[in-house]
């Protein structure tokens, strides 16, 4: 029965979350927000997903924007599929950056050199693997000029062509928002600060008094950098549930998936070794030994039932129908957390597998702190030290 508990406790925690999420849909309706908006598009090695960026944000209602694209120690064809894409449009800038300070981590150097030729009174850093609704940044815009927000966020649903992401990145993401629960960052009160790196607005103003980017310079997850540090100051925060206007492609094989979220869970955890493997045995615990539990309850007391030998197993029918229930319950708790990230019910059958593999992400995130294992990202090593 613990297994039925579990999953009862889930649900209900995904219902009462859902109800304080704001959505992005709810900037629908407040006016639009005033002023130039810079986009800033750090792209290294982005050929596979170059095009369908600039197509996205030529398509956007928001008129009145600049794109700036930095190209950051490429030697891929991103800029020519970036030109080509283009076609000619003004607002489309680029820039080519060919090195990148010691101190700072790669995407972050790539990110205040596109700030510093912005000219927006709104700042907007975003991915280029991701992809917007026509509405998207007009509706987020007038979200944040309405709640004046210092920094707003959107999280957006994760692509789910290949089996490897259907089955793996619903886990993976379920894990970060048990860290990191969306409703939590938006409080007035008891905030948990969040913000997700995909999708970054901000006021300009509030940015440079923050210190921008060179505020996080060594930062590999610069989005949780700039709300704790926005939040300690005291600097108005959102995250917006964006799942239904922006896509994420994230990654194009296992072995980049688990590289990348690997290195996510390291800084969510705050580098502490002995926080990932709580979150990873907590994982095993109920996603694959307490289903587990529930199956093998099943499978005895219905076989006991059957052959009529209640020897050794009383009370059949009872183990059986606790069994069941317990695994209907975990099935339907890991159908909501699918549902709520717009991934397919289909994976939900492989839940306990993938469950076992993010595990061993975490576990392999705590094994590469304590032994000192290099983190490759964009383009760079980092040695990451256990706090």
């Amino acid at each position: 029965m613990l297994s039925g508990i579990a999953s009862i406790v889930v649900i209900v925690r995904i219902a009462h979350a859902d109800k304080e999420i704001p959505r992005v849909r709810d900037g629908d309706l407040l006016p639009p927000a005033p002023g130039l908006l810079s986009i800033v598009i750090p792209a290294h090695n982005e050929a596979r997903v170059i095009a369908a960026s600039v197509h996205g944000l030529r398509r956007q209602t928001r008129r009145n924007f600049e794109a700036i694209y930095v190209l950051d120690r490429c030697t891929d064809e991103t800029k020519s599929l970036l030109l080509a894409a283009a076609e000619g449009d003004p607002r489309i800038r680029i820039i080519e950056n060919a090195s990148c300070p010691d101190d700072w981590a790669g995407k972050c150097n790539a990110c205040r050199v596109g700030a510093e030729a912005a000219q927006g009174e709104w700042l907007l850093f975003t991915d280029a693997d991701c992809r917007f609704s026509e509405d998207l940044i007009d509706a987020m815009l007038s979200i944040a000029h309405a709640k004046g927000t210092a920094l707003l966020s959107a999280v957006g649903r994760l692509t789910y062509k290949h089996r490897f992401e259907r089955v793996l990145q619903p886990v993976a993401s379920t894990v970060l928002l048990r860290v990191f629960p969306l409703n939590k960052a938006n409080r007035d009160e008891k905030r948990w600060p969040f913000a997700n790196g995909q999708f970054l607005l901000f006021r300009r103003d509030d940015y440079d008094a923050f210190g921008g980017h060179a505020a996080v310079r060594d930062a590999l997850l610069e989005d949780l950098a700039f709300a704790r540090g926005m939040h300690a100051r005291g600097m108005r925060l959102g995250a917006i549930d964006a799942t239904r206007r922006m896509e994420v492609s994230m990654y194009d094989s296992v072995r980049a998936m688990r590289a990348g979220w690997t290195r996510i869970f390291i800084e969510s955890y705050g580098r502490r070794p002995s926080k990932l493997v709580r979150s990873a045995i907590e994982l095993l615990a109920i996603s694959t030994l307490l289903p587990a539990a529930a199956l093998a309850a099943l499978v005895v007391g219905a076989t006991g039932a059957i052959s009529g030998v209640s020897r050794g197993v009383p009370d059949a029918t009872l183990v059986a129908a606790c069994g069941a229930i317990s695994l209907a319950l975990a099935f339907v708790a890991v159908a909501l957390m699918h549902q709520r990230q717009r991934a397919p019910i289909s994976g939900v059958v492989l839940h306990p597998f993938a469950a076992l593999m993010v595990a061993w992400w975490l576990y392999d995130g705590a094994r590469m702190l304590r032994k000192q294992i290099p983190v490759r990202w964009g383009g760079r090593s980092y040695v990451l030290k256990p706090q």
